[in-house]
């Protein structure tokens, strides 16, 4: 095991505690398949070294792809194993030679359909597991501002006053956003459906009875409910003042279409698998959703900035491959 603090290597026989700055160890990575240290990697790199919010699913999803990289390489080496066993197999024109034909191609098929998979219950009980050993300070948990306080004067601030309202599904993105300055740079207010910040929806209200032309914007994850989400707001007394604003900015049905690398989740009540590029239909039916924050912060931030100004959120492959993985082994 590596230490993520003072880098001091020591075998897990030797405890769970590093014997060089006492700091306590939470994964075996032959039980939990990623290090202390690993998880410390990508922590670091979503957070761009401490400057950038994350999400919970940003993270478990960063877990998920470096778990996928690595079947990658094996296959990679499965394949070449493969080749060389067909030409020995077909060779020989045996049954000696099938059976040495089926023993390579059988598990290299069983790992193709599990690269596609991903566990994403597993990586988010890693997560909370780490969170609660050691609180990431970077983690957007929906929590941030329940204390903080928010007026429509500071929405009438001419350094602030905003162009659009956002809306997103949930409060933890609301932490990302806001923590991440989002809401400066655009020059947008960002709540939750549920009315998250309380003070800062109050806020958003006022200023739109005094500014009635300011559009309502609703992001939401690609899922069955997600998609009349923008229809919910309409029809909830609670959000009445918006209602002729409301525009829909995705994440549409069409951006769906045509992109393998996009990841389905399950329903936000259940921490099952999920997984890459299946069928869109099929996974709409079953409840499984493509989360907004499926893309790492930097780029999320960036797509999201167009989408507002745009008017329209536009998934395209490029940004999904933004988001690969690649941390530095540890053979702890």
């Amino acid at each position: 095991m590596r230490c993520p603090e003072c880098r001091h290597t020591q075998k897990y026989r030797e405890g769970t505690r590093c014997k060089q700055c006492s700091y306590q160890f939470v994964f075996r990575k032959s039980a939990d398949g990623i290090s202390d240290f690993a998880l410390r990697q990508l922590i670091q790199r979503l957070s761009d070294n401490g400057q950038q919010a994350f999400t919970a699913t940003q993270l478990a999803l960063a877990i998920c792809r470096s778990w996928r990289q690595k079947k990658g390489a094996l296959i990679g080496c499965g394949v070449a194993v493969l080749v060389i066993a067909c030409v020995i197999g077909f060779g020989l024109k045996t049954f000696a030679g099938l059976a040495i034909f089926l023993v390579f191609t059988t598990p290299i098929i069983v790992s193709w359909w599990r690269i596609s998979r991903i566990p994403f219950g597993k990586a988010r009980k890693l997560v909370d597991r780490y969170h609660q050993a050691h609180p990431i300070t970077a983690l957007a948990d929906g929590r941030a501002f329940r204390q903080q306080t928010a007026s429509a004067d500071n929405l009438e601030d001419p350094q602030y006053a905003p162009e659009r309202i956002l809306v997103v599904e949930c409060d933890d993105l609301v932490d990302m956003l806001i923590r991440n300055r989002f809401h400066l740079s655009y020059k947008t207010a960002v709540v939750s459906r549920s009315g998250y910040p309380e003070q800062v929806f109050a806020a958003c209200r006022e200023f739109l009875r005094n500014h009635p032309n300011t559009p309502v914007q609703v992001l939401h994850d690609a899922s069955t409910s997600g998609f009349n989400l923008t229809a919910q707001l309409a029809a909830d007394p609670k959000w009445a003042f918006a209602r002729e604003r409301l525009t829909d900015l995705g994440i549409s049905r069409a951006a769906l279409d045509g992109d393998s690398s996009l990841p389905w989740l399950p329903p936000d009540n259940s921490w099952r698998g999920g997984a890459f590029g299946s069928n869109p239909a099929k996974m709409l039916r079953a409840g499984y959703r493509v989360p907004v924050d499926h893309i790492e912060p930097k780029p999320l931030l960036n797509l999201l900035g167009a989408a507002v100004v745009g008017g329209a959120l536009l998934l395209t492959p490029e940004m999904s491959n933004t988001v690969e993985t690649e941390i530095e082994i540890d053979y702890g």
